[in-house]
């Protein structure tokens, strides 16, 4: 067995003292399930770069580092006035990890709609957690998604009744700040999402950085969506220089139901994010969309795994990145069709665009095809700024600067054009703005 003591933090330690603690402690299908998932996490052993699925991705820097259970931040009051999303949405707000109800105005939801805090859950209906709570995770060979599994302190509950729908956008605000220790600070958090079927919800889930001293958010979704229901999911990380975020997000989806994913990601010293999506009933549709800005040292990877287990399933997936300094991107999206899951219809690209010669890609689409009845397309591409595109600007008397500003913002922009709330949609572009990256060169 591998031991889990790092140089950094010593989780089992960490888990021994704390369980008794921890949300739900009295519940034996909990504590049983805890202390699986953290036997997982020491089984497999903290992740490194001897790993291929890790090879690229500098964790050592989040492993070696002695974090602590994040406190309560010293202030909270501008958290809500610096995200992306307007103030009219339903707003859930997580202070280091911790619900801020003062800060979390959710309270109008429609009939059929329920949202509340995972601690919350446990106390009022713990047996309808069960099956998200108590899922064995050792098959998908995810030791982070293992590690909050044991060591989840809160997390948010969204069920969406049969046929039902919210009226507007749900807004989960993950925000973290100092405390007053100043140290470094760690949070395992867990998002359950359930959707019955027939039914409908919009959820953007945005990660905030602040404070200076690191910070790590470790986050394990679980997402059920039944036949007929549709999510769309925003995902925005916007970590300062010292935040750093691993997540693990498992989607299930019914028949005929349809998840879409938009992933953007503007700041933070490293941003792994695993997604596993699998279509089980005929039928079923995913769009994962994803957008990274990466500069400076930072690392942001995207691990996709899609699996169609069912027959009449569609796929549709693009990631791109603008690359900066020595910025990191890494991307490895798999389509697994199943034997069994004919009429498949799946496409899996990725585009990358480097702004100078230090930045870094790497880039791993594949297909495992067990069925010879499908159409399944993917590709990937890693370039510079078109020659021609540039002479073309230039040529209409716009400066170099300014042109290959203005053909990066192309690029990204094609991204933000996808997502269907229009407030959301104007925040991202001005987001994209702000974050655009200087170009490396004047270009004659």
């Amino acid at each position: 067995m591998t031991p889990i003591l790092q140089q950094g933090v010593d989780f089992a330690a960490r888990f021994a003292a704390a369980k008794d603690r921890l949300p739900g402690a009295g519940l034996p299908w909990l504590a049983s399930a805890r202390e699986k998932a953290s036997t997982d996490f020491e089984r497999q052993g903290p992740p490194r770069s001897r790993r291929a699925d890790w090879r690229f991705t500098p964790v050592d820097a989040v492993l070696g580092t002695d974090f602590e259970p994040a406190g309560r931040p010293k202030s909270h009051s501008g958290f809500a006035g610096k995200a992306l999303c307007p103030l009219t949405f339903h707003r859930l707000v997580l202070g280091n990890g911790r619900l801020l109800p003062e800060r979390s105005r959710y309270c109008d939801l429609p009939a059929g709609v329920s949202v509340s805090s995972l601690a919350q859950a446990l106390q009022d209906d713990p047996g309808s957690l069960r099956e998200d709570l108590g899922r064995d995770l050792s098959a998908e060979g995810l030791p982070f998604a293992c590690l909050a599994a044991a060591l989840f302190g809160e997390g948010v509950v969204v069920r969406v009744a049969r046929g039902a729908r919210l009226d507007r956008p749900l807004h989960l605000l993950l925000a973290c700040d100092d405390t007053e220790s100043g140290r470094p600070q760690m949070a395992h958090l867990r998002l359950v999402i359930i959707l019955e079927p027939g039914a409908s919800l919009e959820l953007i889930e945005e990660s905030l950085g602040g404070g200076r001293a690191p910070f790590w958010t470790n986050l394990l979704t679980t997402v059920r969506i039944g036949a007929g229901a549709g999510l769309k999911h925003y995902r925005l990380q916007r970590e300062n220089a010292l935040g750093s975020q691993t997540s693990a997000t498992l989607v299930e989806l019914g028949r005929g139901s349809r998840y879409e994913s938009h992933a953007f990601s503007f700041g933070g010293a490293l941003l792994r994010a695993d997604l596993r999506v699998r279509l089980a009933a005929e039928g079923a549709q995913c769009s994962l969309n994803g957008l990274c800005l990466v500069r400076g040292t930072e690392t942001a990877d995207h691990h996709t795994v899609v699996e169609h287990a069912a027959a009449g399933g569609i796929t549709r997936e693009l990631y791109k990145a603008i690359l900066d300094e020595r910025g990191r991107f890494v991307f490895d999206g798999m389509v697994h069709v199943k034997p069994g899951a004919q009429k498949t219809d799946a496409s899996l690209y990725n585009k990358n665009l480097l702004l100078c010669d230090d930045a870094d890609v790497h880039s791993n689409p594949e297909f495992r095809i067990f069925a010879d009845d499908v159409s399944c397309k993917h590709g990937g591409a890693i370039g510079r700024l078109s020659s021609e595109a540039m002479f073309y600007l230039r040529s209409r008397g716009i400066g170099a600067s300014d042109a290959r500003r203005m053909l990066v913002y192309a690029f990204g922009s094609e991204m933000i054009e996808r997502v269907s709330l229009e407030p959301l949609r104007e925040s991202l572009m001005a987001a994209l703005h702000a974050r655009m990256p200087e170009a490396a060169e004047e270009t004659a």
